[in-house]
């Protein structure tokens, strides 16, 4: 099956004082990088990063590494995600925030597998700490459904402590491949 996949990126990344989120380093390396790397190694067939005019130093890096990118508000999450909603047309369409860097690509395709196999129109990650911001829609809206990870990868960086967990983590996973 195909898959699209959208990487959000728009934020302000106020809880992190306004850090621009994708050009954050986790283990030495941006998280838009990671984000497209863990999806390019899923297999997804088609990959776009929406970033706001904010997020200089992500557009900056995507031009270099990545060639589907628009633009967005940058008003809001939500306001970013319906335009491209109904933007982007291709269902079933995987939505993956910039936030995400340690959701590995097995994850993204049991994630993926698990949605098509639930018939909902809409189905959400949710990780130990709850809802992470990845979503699959079959369709634009509707019913949803939530798909449950106890997987301490399964986690959205919002906060300094996050920072330092998602350090901590990809640390003791790069020494473990």
């Amino acid at each position: 099956m195909r898959i699209t996949a959208l990487i959000m990126s728009g934020g302000r990344g106020s809880r992190l004082g306004n850090v621009d989120k994708g050009s954050l380093r986790i283990c030495g390396k941006p998280m838009i990088k990671w984000v497209l790397d863990n999806l390019t190694n899923a297999g997804i067939d088609k990959i776009i990063a929406s970033a706001s005019m904010r997020n200089y130093n992500t557009l900056r890096i995507l031009k270099e590494v990545h060639s589907d990118v628009y633009i967005s508000s940058g008003i809001d999450y939500v306001t970013d995600l319906s335009f491209a909603l109904k933007l982007i047309r291709a269902r079933p369409l995987l939505v993956m925030p910039v936030d995400t860097p340690l959701i590995t690509p097995d994850i993204i395709l049991d994630f993926i597998k698990r949605g098509i196999e639930s018939s909902k129109p809409v189905v959400n990650m949710i990780g130990r700490e709850g809802y992470v911001g990845v979503t699959l829609f079959n369709e634009s809206m509707g019913e949803w459904v939530d798909v449950n990870y106890d997987s301490p990868l399964v986690m959205d960086i919002d906060t300094p402590r996050d920072v330092d967990t998602a350090n901590l983590l990809c640390l003791k996973l790069l020494n473990f491949t």
